[in-house]
C-alpha cells in the first residue's frame, strides 16, 4: 500500500538522504554539514551535479526544480515502511 507520509520543505534545491546521527553530532570530521561552504563546494567539484554519495554517511540529490514544497509517499508492506519516494517532478 502507497500512502504520503507527508512533505518536505526545500530551500537549498538540494535533499539529504541519510542518519541524521551522522549529520548532527559536533564531529566535523565526519559531518559533511558542519561546513556549509564546504559542503556546497563538494556538492559543485562532484561529476554528477544532481547527487553525491557522501561515502556512506548519506546521499544529497538535486531536487530538478530548485526550491519548494514536495511530497513524501512511503510503500507500506507488512506493516514496515518498503521504500520512501520523494516527488520532486
Amino acid at each position: 500500500m502507497k500512502k504520503k507520509v507527508g512533505t518536505i520543505m526545500i530551500d537549498a534545491g538540494l535533499c539529504w538522504i541519510g542518519d541524521p546521527c551522522y549529520v548532527l553530532p559536533d564531529d566535523s570530521n565526519h559531518n559533511p554539514g558542519a561546513d556549509w561552504d564546504a559542503f556546497c563546494k563538494t556538492m559543485m567539484d562532484t561529476r554528477s551535479p544532481t547527487a553525491h554519495n557522501f561515502n556512506g554517511i548519506g546521499v544529497c540529490v538535486g531536487t530538478g526544480y530548485g526550491d519548494g514544497e514536495y511530497p513524501v509517499t512511503a510503500e507500506i508492506k507488512n506493516g514496515r515502511v518498503h521504500s520512501v519516494t520523494v516527488t520532486f517532478i
